[in-house]
């Protein structure tokens, strides 16, 4: 098991048995899916979305949510997704665009959105999106394969970040033997 893994696997394990929060910044889904009870994406600086894990990942609602979400790797040839490429100039962070921030790569950009900074709302279940097309947008299929799994080597690496407390070694941490090569 790699250090990566190590470490994962014991601030996991320190805050399910001390009950700790973080705030852990990764631009890798499948760690912050591991990791995160709750999710909030940003983009330029700015919060665009945020939801429990589980809910953000099943259904994004934010254009660049969808857009990260796609981007996950898939190693199933045959299975049915939409991968989503951005288009258009990306800003400067350090300058902004007025209005939405993402508005000079988003696929459903009008005119309001060039303008007017879209508020971060929620829904009763606490799913926030600042977006003013949210309502307006295509749901959110084929981000994720069909079946609502990821690909099965990223299930056994998100099991092998969820190994149970009490399995664990004397740091908390436990070795997993690697999987064996295909074909082997």
């Amino acid at each position: 098991m790699s250090i990566r893994s190590q470490i994962l696997n014991l601030l996991r394990d320190l805050q399910d048995r001390l009950g700790l929060a973080y705030i852990f910044v990764s631009h890798d889904l499948a760690v912050v899916k591991h990791i995160a009870d709750r999710v909030a994406v940003m983009n330029l600086g700015g919060i665009v979305e945020t939801a429990e894990t589980q809910a953000l990942f099943a259904s994004p609602r934010h254009p660049y949510s969808r857009a990260l979400l796609s981007a996950i790797p898939v190693p199933r040839p045959r299975a049915r997704r939409s991968r989503i490429l951005l288009q258009g100039e990306m800003p400067s962070a350090l300058n902004p665009p007025a209005g939405c921030r993402f508005h000079t790569r988003c696929p459903y950009v009008i005119e309001r959105c060039r303008v007017e900074p879209p508020q971060l709302l929620a829904d009763s279940a606490g799913h926030a999106t600042a977006c003013h097309r949210t309502a307006e947008l295509p749901p959110p299929d084929m981000i994720v394969p069909a079946d609502g799994a990821f690909s099965p080597a990223l299930e056994r690496l998100v099991a092998a970040f969820s190994i149970p407390a009490e399995g664990a070694g004397p740091s908390g941490v436990d070795i997993v033997e690697p999987m064996p090569a295909a074909g082997v």
